[in-house]
C-alpha cells in the first residue's frame, strides 16, 4: 500500500520559487493597470526624488498608444496555475521609443522605463526585457545607438546597464528650488493662492445666486395659480 504525502502550501511555494519561469510578449491593453501598479513600486518619489520624469497612468497609456512596438512585459508562467492568489502575473516591463535627430541619418533607441518585480530581480527579467527592446529597435528601425538613463544615485541600475554593454556614461546636473522660499519667484505662489481664494469666493456667490433665483421662481409658480382662480371668480359675478 502506497501512502501519499500531503503537500503543504509552503512546500508548493518553495517548489515554485525554485522553478520560476516567465515569457516575454508585447504589452496589451489588459496589462496597463498592472504595469502602472508595478511601476509605482519601482519608481517611488521617496526613493528617487530627483527623477525628472513623473510616473503616472498617463505615461503608461501614452507610450502604449504611441510606441506599442517597443513596450514589452514579462509574464509569470506559473500565474495561471493558481499556486496562490498573491501570485504576480506581470513580473516586469520595459517601455521604449525611437528618436531621430534633425540633420542626421541615425535613429536612437531609448529605453525610457524598465522595471522588474522585487521578487524576480535576480531571475533575468530585466536583462531579457532589454534584449527584447533592443531587438525590436534594430528590426523595426535599424537603430544603431541605444540610450538609457537613470538616477545617478541608483548604483544598482548603473551597474546593470554597464553589464549589458552600455558605456560612454554622461551625468546630468539636476538643480532644484523651493519656489515658496525663493525671493525671485515667491510672489507667484502668493498670487496663485490669492487667485484660488478669490475663485472660491466667487463660486460661492454664484451658487447662492442660483439658489436664490431658484427659490424665487418656485414662489412665483405657486402664486400664479392663485391669481388665476381669483380672476375667474370675478368673471362669474
Amino acid at each position: 500500500m502506497v501512502v501519499k504525502k500531503e503537500i503543504t502550501k509552503e512546500q508548493k511555494l518553495s517548489s515554485l520559487e525554485s522553478k520560476k519561469s516567465f515569457f516575454l510578449r508585447k504589452m496589451e491593453i489588459a496589462d496597463l493597470a498592472e504595469v502602472y501598479k508595478l511601476g509605482e513600486l519601482c519608481f517611488r518619489a521617496d526613493l528617487w526624488p530627483m527623477l525628472y520624469r513623473g510616473w503616472d497612468e498617463y505615461e503608461v497609456t501614452t507610450m502604449f498608444n504611441t510606441d506599442g512596438d517597443y513596450c514589452f512585459v514579462a509574464e509569470n508562467d506559473n500565474y495561471k496555475k493558481g499556486i496562490t492568489s498573491e501570485d504576480e502575473r506581470i513580473v516586469g516591463f520595459v517601455l521604449g521609443t525611437v528618436m531621430s535627430k534633425p540633420g542626421t541619418a541615425w535613429s536612437y533607441g531609448y529605453i525610457v522605463w524598465i522595471c522588474a518585480h522585487s521578487a524576480w530581480q535576480r531571475d533575468g527579467v530585466a536583462s531579457k526585457l532589454v534584449d527584447k527592446a533592443v531587438e525590436a529597435f534594430v528590426e523595426n528601425e535599424g537603430v544603431r545607438i541605444i540610450m538609457a538613463d537613470t538616477d545617478p544615485s541608483n548604483e544598482k541600475a548603473v551597474k546593470f546597464f554597464k553589464k549589458k554593454g552600455f558605456g560612454q556614461e554622461r551625468q546630468h546636473v539636476f538643480l532644484a528650488s523651493n519656489i515658496e522660499n525663493n525671493p525671485h519667484y515667491s510672489h507667484l505662489i502668493h498670487k496663485s493662492r490669492a487667485q484660488a481664494l478669490e475663485e472660491q469666493y466667487l463660486k460661492k456667490l454664484r451658487m447662492m445666486a442660483v439658489r436664490s433665483s431658484g427659490l424665487a421662481s418656485i414662489k412665483n409658480k405657486k402664486q400664479k395659480p392663485v391669481q388665476k382662480k381669483k380672476s375667474k371668480k370675478k368673471k362669474k359675478n
